[in-house]
């Protein structure tokens, strides 16, 4: 059984509909395909990913690390090749394995064709998970929007990732008096991530 969160992931990619290129980043473990709700005819699917990541089911075709600098790792025809080549980026449950995001955000952009179009989840609470030693960062909502922006992105549309049980998140947060966030006296925490459609500038 999956997680409300993945839940939450999977039914939101039932929505999207692409053509064109397609560049999905950390797409090994589980690729797109199949996952969102058409694929149009003729589109060019390529995966991003670690040289060996953590699990596989299918191999990258692009092997890089985007918490660096790769630009000088390409060759000549590989930076023709893909800067501003692909139409849709997509970043599924990756963004935690970053520890560069500012960097790693700046290189999506310059995968995308301008007006080209990220679709990106985040974790806003979500348990230490494997591979234990690159799981890093978490973010607020406010925090990916910013992150966005400060890497040439626009934000389109943003869902939260809602919990499925709210009154338990409630029953931590008054047993540790965290003082979250209020607005008419309801906490309005009642998310643990986001999943957001962001435009190239």
């Amino acid at each position: 059984m999956s997680s409300y969160s993945r839940q939450q992931l999977e039914a939101w990619l039932k929505t999207i509909e692409v053509d064109g290129k397609v560049l999905d980043v950390g797409g090994s473990q589980y690729p797109l395909k199949g996952r969102i709700r058409e694929f149009s005819m003729g589109t060019e699917y390529r995966i991003l990913d670690l040289k060996e990541p953590h699990k596989t089911k299918q191999k990258p075709d692009v092997v890089l690390d985007l918490n660096k600098e790769f630009r000088d790792e390409l060759s000549f025809k590989d930076k023709d090749y893909y800067e501003d080549y692909f139409d849709n980026v997509f970043c599924l449950e990756v963004m935690e394995y970053i520890w560069n995001p500012v960097v790693a955000l700046k290189n999506m952009n310059w995968f995308l064709k301008k007006g080209g179009i990220l679709y990106i989840s985040f974790h806003f609470l979500y348990p230490h998970h494997e591979p234990i030693k690159e799981d890093c960062l978490r973010y607020t909502w406010y925090g990916a929007i910013k992150l966005l922006e400060e890497s040439g992105f626009a934000i389109e549309e943003m869902e939260a990732r809602k919990f499925e049980d709210m009154n338990r998140v409630v029953t931590v947060y008054n047993t540790e008096k965290k003082r979250g966030l209020r607005k008419n006296n309801e906490i309005i925490h009642n998310y643990q991530g986001s999943l957001i459609k962001a435009i190239k500038k």
